[in-house]
């Protein structure tokens, strides 16, 4: 994990030496999402929020950078999982995940005109989370939940991949819609793996998002002084 921090770390400092040369009107973007999970419990039925923060890069016609900050919840549940089965372990059958994440996103313009903006995008971050049962304790300290020598770390890595559009008003602000794949490298947002059907849990996210230039008050400094 030190390897992966280390990783991400080298590639977020290798950006952000190159952002003098892209920093051309960037946009810092904030709103909500609805979250829902998928992997042992339910299947993308049950929506969390997110709150985001983030910067979007603008020199290239093509290709712009993002980053992204933001934090969110998830929960499922299915009363029926494994219960007759003959287990040493109990698992559980209900959880609630809040997150937290950091990532870098490449964006794709599909098209890219004055008010309207396209693309697909497909990120690498960081990704903290912390399974809960319904008392609010800490499901990775219930080992009891899971087989007796099994574990995992609540860091991992996400690769999302979405698809979005931003509209934008004469003053250069901008609302945009979003959807995607959070992409996480874990199986463990449930605290349920090995128990489980296997293959890494995954989160879908619908985001709303407005959109203010970096350098909004130096504009209209400078549009008064015309």
């Amino acid at each position: 994990m030190r390897l992966i921090i280390i990783l991400f770390i080298t590639l977020i400092l290798t950006v952000s030496a190159s952002w003098a040369q892209e920093l051309k009107t960037p946009w810092i973007h904030t709103g909500l999402s609805m979250s829902a999970y998928s992997g042992e419990l339910s299947r993308y039925d049950q929506y969390g929020a997110m709150f985001h923060i983030g910067l979007l890069l603008n020199k290239n016609n093509k290709f712009n950078g993002n980053f992204n900050l933001g934090i969110g919840s998830v929960r499922g549940e299915n009363r029926q999982f494994r219960q007759f089965d003959n287990l040493d372990a109990i698992p559980n059958r209900y959880f609630k995940t809040n997150y937290l994440f950091l990532n870098y996103d490449l964006h794709y313009n599909i098209i890219k005109k004055e008010k309207l903006i396209v693309y697909i995008s497909q990120g690498i971050g960081l990704f903290r989370f912390t399974p809960k049962d319904e008392a609010g304790n800490e499901l990775l300290d219930q080992t009891n939940t899971r087989n007796s020598d099994e574990t995992y770390n609540q860091l991992t890595l996400r690769l999302p991949t979405s698809v979005g559009a931003i509209y934008f008003l004469p003053n250069d602000w901008g609302v945009g819609l979003q959807t995607g794949l959070l992409n996480t490298m874990t199986n463990y947002i449930d605290n349920i793996s090995e128990l489980g059907e296997g293959g890494n849990d995954n989160i879908l996210e619908f985001r709303l998002a407005f959109y203010v230039p970096f350098n909004s008050s130096q504009k209209a400094r400078d549009s008064q002084d015309l």
